[in-house]
């Protein structure tokens, strides 16, 4: 699995929406393991996000289901009807989807996170707006990974 890591400003061309990911978060995926392409997404808050595909079809085994319909099957199906294979070409860019920028939170200038096991891209002002509120709390967030890796650690 790809872990992501870093942030890298860029911008989304307006007239192709093209938008180019860095070398840096593409350099990171095993395309063998996790696949050559992305599969984008809408994450709860707007933000778009790019799951490398392999990895994707992955996650989503967990989620598979019965023939037959159940009550969340209808929700399911719309986290699957707005997602995207987007391809990237020799330069790493790709192509949003019209429908996807409209319903996404974006701005030309875009700034793409690394996010663990997925790229998140944010408006670079609203990107740099969360890092300063969340910067006050980033020391007591550390100590509260150290803490809980530490309680995964086996007893000897």
């Amino acid at each position: 699995m790809a872990t992501f890591v870093g942030e890298f400003e860029t911008t989304v061309d307006p007239e192709k929406h093209r938008l180019a990911i860095s070398a840096a978060l593409r350099e990171r995926i095993n395309t063998e393991e996790d696949g050559a392409n992305f599969i984008l997404t809408l994450g709860p808050d707007r933000h778009l996000r790019l799951y490398p595909d392999r990895y994707y079809e992955r996650l989503l085994n967990s989620l598979r289901r019965s023939p037959l319909p159940d009550r969340n099957s209808s929700k399911i199906g719309l986290m699957f009807a707005m997602a995207r294979v987007v391809k990237p070409d020799a330069q790493g860019r790709i192509v949003l989807p019209e429908k996807c920028m409209g319903r996404a939170l974006l701005a030309e200038k875009v700034t793409m996170v690394g996010w663990n096991d997925h790229i998140q891209v944010w408006p670079s002002q609203e990107w740099d707006d969360h890092v300063q509120a969340e910067l006050p709390h980033y020391g007591e967030l550390l100590y509260e990974a150290s803490e809980r890796m530490m309680a995964q650690e086996p007893k000897t």
